[in-house]
C-alpha cells in the first residue's frame, strides 16, 4: 500500500470516531498522522517494519503498530468494527454542507436515516425539524445544500491522490522495464483540482510484458480490460487507471490526444484541417498521406503555427486563439514564489515550532514567511487567546532577530464569526504584520447571510487576506453557499487579497474563480496553510491552480519582493 492508502485509512478512522462522538484530541491525532504519512517521501510500511516510523513527529508507537496492521492485512480492525456500527450511507450524509458527524449520527439514531436519499425524504417530509437543535430553517438549508450536492461530482478524486498513484505506477514501470517515454496525461497532467480517473501514456518498442508487469504493482486491484495497446484497471481506492501503449515515434501525438481536454483537442484538429492537415493520436498527416514528424508536443504546436500551450491551459477557454496570436500569458513557476503567508505552528494546531518552519522556508529560498496561528474561538484547533498571541508576537520578534536572509512576519488566522464580526478587536489586530481571516463554522448559512458575513470582514478594514474563500474540502465537503462575484467585487474595492489555499484537500479558490478574480482586478495570494515543514511543499499545488487561472506575477502578492509587500500591508494601518 502506498502512503496515500495509509493516510486514507487513518482519515476514515478519524471520521468514524467523530461520528461516534469520541475524544476530539484522539480524532485530531489520527488526522495529523494521516497528513504526516501522506507527506512522507519514504515508504511508511518499510519504516514501520524497521521500527523507525514511530520516531517521526506526530506518529508514535500506536500509529506505527496500526500502520503495520494495515500493511499486513490491508485494513484495520478498529476501523472495521466502526464500519459495522453504521450503514455506509451515514458517512455519506456528512458530505452535505451543514451536516457534520454529530448531526449525521443524531439523524441516524433518532430517525433511522442511513443515506443521502433517505435524508432528502426526511427533510421534505418535515422530520428533521423535530430533532433537538434543528428547525424548519435548518431543514430548508439542508435541502438547498443537497440540491447543490447533486450538481457536483463528489466521486472525483483529489489531484494529490491521483498524483501519487500515477507517480508510483510510472516509477514502477520505469524501474522494471526499458521504456522510451512515459508520462501522466488527462486531468492529472492538466492539473485539474479533481480527476475522474488516471491516464498514463507509455512509449515502448516491445509492449508484450506490460500487462503482467502492471498486475505485479502493489497498487493493482483488478483488470478491467487489456490488449496490446491498452490496459485499464482499478487501483487502491477504486481509482480507474488507463495505460495507453504506443510506439516511441507516436508518443508525442498520443500524449497530446490523451492529455486533452476533449474540447481543446477538437480545437487543435480544427486548426489542422484549415492547414490541410489531419491530427490524430497516431500523428500529423498531410493530404498526401505524408506524416509530419515530431519529437515533442512543442513540435506539433509549431507545425500548427501556434505557441506551445502548457497543459494547464488546455480547457478551450481562449488558449487556442491566444497561441495562434502568440500572446499566451507568462505563467508562474516555483521560482516566482518569494514567501508563504499562511501557516501554523505548535502554538496552535501545527506540529512544528516557529523556528522549524522558518528554517524550512529559508531552505526553500523564500524571502519572507508569515506565522499565522489560529485565534481564540477556534478551540478545536487550539486557538490562542489574546494573551498568548501577544506572547507569541514577542517570541516572533526574537526569532526575527535570529534569522538572517528571511523576514518573519507576525500574523494570525482570524475566525470570522457567525455575524461577520472578527474574533479580535482592532486594538489587538493592529499589532500584527498580516491578518488572514476565514470562515470555520456555521457552514450551512443561506447564501445571502454567508456572503454578507464574508463581505463584512472584508469591509472591516482590519483584514489583509480572506483564506480558503469557499470552504470546500475535496471529496468530503462542498463549499458553503456564497456569492463569489460579490466577494470578489468587495475584495477589489477594499484591496483585500483572496487566497488560493494550496492544501491538497482544499485548492480553494479553484482555478475558475481565481481567473475571475484576476480579471476583476483582485489581488491573489497562494498559501500552503502548512501545519508542518513537509507541507510547505504543497505550494506546487497552489501554483497548479494559479497556472490554470492564467495568473501572472503582478497578480499574486507573494511573488512580490518584501518591500513591495510591506508597502501593500501598510494600507490596513492607513485605513485605521
Amino acid at each position: 500500500m502506498a502512503n496515500a492508502g495509509f493516510a486514507a485509512v487513518f482519515r476514515e478512522l478519524a471520521d468514524y470516531l467523530e461520528l461516534k462522538g469520541e475524544n476530539p484530541f484522539k480524532i485530531r491525532a489520527y488526522r495529523r498522522a494521516a497528513d504526516t504519512l501522506e507527506s512522507l517521501s519514504e515508504d511508511a510500511a518499510q519504516l514501520a517494519r524497521e521500527g523507525q516510523l514511530k520516531n517521526i513527529q506526530g506518529i508514535g508507537t500506536a500509529i506505527e503498530e496500526k500502520t503495520l496492521e494495515i500493511a499486513d492485512s490491508g485494513t484495520l480492525k478498529a476501523l472495521e468494527d466502526l464500519r459495522a456500527e453504521y450503514p455506509p450511507g451515514v458517512m455519506d450524509m456528512t458530505k452535505v454542507p451543514g451536516i457534520g458527524p454529530k448531526t449525521a449520527s443524531l439523524i441516524f439514531r433518532e430517525l433511522g436515516v442511513a443515506g443521502i436519499d433517505q435524508l432528502e425524504e426526511a427533510a421534505r417530509s418535515g422530520k428533521l425539524r423535530t430533532l433537538p437543535g434543528m428547525g424548519q430553517k435548518s431543514e430548508e438549508n439542508i435541502l438547498r445544500a443537497m440540491e447543490k450536492l447533486k450538481e457536483e461530482d463528489m466521486a472525483r478524486i483529489p489531484l494529490a491522490i491521483a498524483d501519487r498513484l500515477s507517480a508510483s505506477l510510472i516509477d514502477f514501470i520505469s524501474s522494471h522495464t526499458e521504456v522510451s517515454e512515459i508520462a501522466a496525461a488527462g486531468s492529472v497532467r492538466r492539473r485539474k483540482e479533481t480527476c475522474g480517473d488516471v491516464d498514463i501514456v507509455l512509449g515502448i518498442e516491445d509492449s508484450s510484458g506490460i500487462p503482467d508487469l502492471i498486475r505485479s504493482w502493489s497498487g493493482f486491484l483488478g483488470t478491467c480490460f487489456s490488449d496490446e495497446d491498452r490496459v485499464t484497471f482499478t487501483a487502491e481506492g477504486d481509482v480507474e487507471i488507463d495505460v495507453s501503449i504506443v510506439r516511441p515515434e507516436e508518443f508525442p501525438f498520443a500524449l497530446l490526444a490523451t492529455t486533452g481536454s476533449k474540447l481543446h483537442y477538437a480545437g487543435l484538429k480544427s486548426v489542422a484541417r484549415k492547414l490541410g492537415l489531419r491530427l490524430s493520436g497516431d500523428g500529423l498527416f498531410y493530404e498526401t498521406g505524408k506524416k509530419q514528424g515530431a519529437i515533442s508536443e512543442a513540435d506539433i504546436y509549431e507545425a500548427l503555427g501556434m505557441e506551445y500551450i502548457p497543459p494547464e491551459l488546455r480547457e478551450m477557454t481562449g488558449e487556442i486563439d491566444a497561441a495562434l496570436e502568440r500572446r499566451l500569458p507568462r505563467l508562474l513557476v516555483a521560482g516566482d514564489i518569494l514567501g508563504d503567508l499562511h501557516m501554523h505552528t505548535n502554538w496552535s494546531d501545527g506540529r512544528e515550532s516557529p523556528e522549524s518552519m522558518v528554517e524550512a522556508a529559508k531552505a526553500l529560498g523564500y524571502e519572507y514567511i508569515a506565522i499565522t496561528d489560529h485565534s481564540k474561538s477556534l478551540k478545536v484547533a487550539r486557538g490562542l487567546s489574546e494573551t498568548k498571541h501577544m506572547k507569541q508576537l514577542e517570541a516572533l520578534g526574537r526569532l526575527r532577530d535570529r534569522f538572517a536572509g528571511i523576514h518573519v512576519l507576525s500574523g494570525i488566522e482570524l475566525k470570522i464569526l457567525k455575524d461577520g464580526s472578527l474574533d479580535y478587536p482592532d486594538s489587538i489586530l493592529s499589532h500584527f504584520d498580516i491578518v488572514v481571516a476565514s470562515v470555520h463554522s456555521a457552514f450551512g448559512q443561506p447564501e445571502g447571510v454567508m456572503t454578507g458575513r464574508i463581505v463584512k470582514a472584508i469591509q472591516s478594514g482590519s483584514v489583509d487576506i480572506i483564506a480558503h474563500p469557499t470552504g470546500r474540502v475535496l471529496g468530503r465537503r462542498l463549499g458553503y453557499d456564497v456569492n463569489m462575484d460579490t466577494v470578489i467585487q468587495e475584495a477589489v474595492r477594499h484591496n483585500v487579497a483572496l487566497e488560493i489555499n494550496a492544501y491538497p484537500e482544499r485548492l480553494d479558490l479553484d482555478s475558475t474563480w481565481a481567473r475571475k478574480a484576476k480579471e476583476a482586478g483582485a489581488c491573489i495570494v497562494i498559501n500552503t496553510d502548512a501545519h508542518n515543514v513537509n507541507e510547505l511543499r504543497f505550494m506546487s499545488y497552489g501554483l497548479d491552480v494559479a497556472r490554470r487561472a492564467w495568473l501572472e506575477q503582478p497578480h499574486v502578492i507573494n511573488t512580490w519582493h518584501l518591500s513591495k509587500l510591506q508597502d501593500w500591508l501598510k494600507r490596513r494601518r492607513m485605513r485605521a
